[in-house]
């Protein structure tokens, strides 16, 4: 049996299993944005021995990530082997995809403006060193027939059949080495995609999209016309990155039509990098719930949780660590955050949060309401007219509620907490 094969099974084992623990027709996805490969991240992960350690970089999300039902990042980076490399061609430890993959995540979208920096070697290892982690992935393929056979990725779990769909908008200007394929931004083959994935039973298709302007903090015109002729066609979710800072996001794409939900995520910002200028010190994780009953699959709530890339210092060393902001702000002694960190942190907590905040189309009252998670057990506080402000380190959604989230009233969180 191929890699590839191995890695779906092993993955569909234990969607089964999941299955049998939580209820039918509930399945929490959570996705973030782009794990860079700057030089600094591989210098401070780098052991006397010269091995990479990574795992301390997830500590304080690692819950969080593993609370889900299925985990979703951008990998940005390939992994050509040595010499390692970053901006502007990135190649990264194969340390660094394990790690990530041991801190919860499950699949990796890999179509991105990085995929072809070390041209054919670094598509074909990249894709042979996730297989042999036992990492799903979609976007790159070896050939043409690995493309055909694995995109849409198709998942059952929680008795909903899931696909996932991936494209970038470019890669950089380097054409892609025949017969290695990455799917881009082509209307055409993604509309036949989205066929192929209602043809094989998908009850919930979601885009995985590479697009839209570095540095700007709102979508363009380009995203929000093709944002809509995804719905138009046949996915019920978009979730985006590229721009390296978090832009708009809204639950109603189109807001001319109110059959339903459009949940659309135009950019979840940098998840883990070096960058420091103003809104690439982090981004968002995106957390999606689906409910299914008698047949139909809708959104049962949607919420995003800020994270920041906080430099802290052990045993004399430089360590990048990935922070809840929130809490961080709220407790910054746990995670030992500076003084002088404290300004860029603070700056931007404020900033994503107004821009996230700020403008979103409403459906039925409903918003994509912050998630706040907190690792540091203190008892959690109920708010008769809020819900559940404060969360501390269990799964974050409760059992399905008879009613979508989306068709309650406002209130800021959506969902009550269940204990492990």
């Amino acid at each position: 049996m191929r890699p590839r094969l191995i890695a779906t099974a092993l993955f569909l084992l234990s969607a089964a299993y999941a299955c049998a623990q939580q209820s039918d027709g509930h399945l929490r996805l959570v996705f973030a944005g782009d794990l860079m490969g700057h030089i600094p991240l591989h210098k401070a992960a780098q052991q006397p021995d010269g091995s990479y350690d990574y795992e301390p970089c997830f500590r304080y999300v690692r819950e969080y990530i593993e609370s889900a039902d299925i985990a979703v990042v951008n990998l940005e980076v390939t992994l050509a082997g040595k010499p390692y490399t970053g901006f502007p061609c990135f190649s990264s430890p194969d340390a660094y995809a394990a790690a990530a993959r041991n801190a919860g995540f499950d699949i990796f979208a890999t179509a991105n403006n990085h995929c072809v920096d070390k041209g054919r070697r670094g598509i074909e290892r990249t894709i042979r060193i996730l297989d042999s982690l036992d990492i799903i992935h979609l976007g790159t393929y070896t050939d043409l027939q690995q493309q055909i056979e694995n995109h849409p990725l198709i998942i059952t779990c929680n008795g909903i059949r899931l696909a996932l769909l991936s494209y970038t908008y470019g890669t950089n200007g380097i054409a892609v080495p025949k017969p290695n394929v990455v799917n881009f931004i082509d209307t055409v083959q993604m509309l036949n995609d989205i066929k192929t994935a209602h043809r094989c039973g998908a009850d919930f298709v979601i885009a995985l999209m590479h697009w839209g302007v570095e540095y700007q903090k709102h979508s363009n015109r380009e995203q929000e016309r093709l944002t809509r002729w995804l719905f138009d066609n046949g996915c019920d979710a978009v979730i985006g990155g590229h721009p390296h800072v978090v832009q708009n996001l809204t639950i109603d794409a189109n807001p001319d039509n109110d059959r339903y939900p459009e949940p659309v995520v135009y950019s979840m910002g940098n998840f883990y990098s070096n960058q420091h200028d103003e809104g690439c010190e982090g981004g968002i994780m995106v957390e999606l719930e689906l409910l299914k009953t008698n047949n139909k699959t809708e959104v049962y709530s949607c919420s995003y949780m800020p994270v920041f890339v906080h430099r802290a210092t052990v045993d004399g060393r430089r360590q990048y660590q990935l922070v809840p902001s929130t809490d961080a702000l709220a407790y910054p002694n746990s995670y030992g955050i500076t003084a002088a960190e404290m300004a860029s942190l603070k700056r931007f907590d404020s900033a994503t949060r107004t821009l996230l905040q700020k403008g979103q189309n409403t459906f039925e009252a409903y918003q994509i309401q912050e998630r706040r998670f907190y690792e540091n057990r203190r008892p959690v506080t109920w708010s008769r007219n809020g819900g559940y402000q404060l969360f501390f380190g269990n799964p974050l959604s409760g059992p399905p509620l008879r009613t979508a989230a989306w068709k309650t009233p406002l209130r800021p969180s959506p969902l009550a907490p269940r204990n492990k």
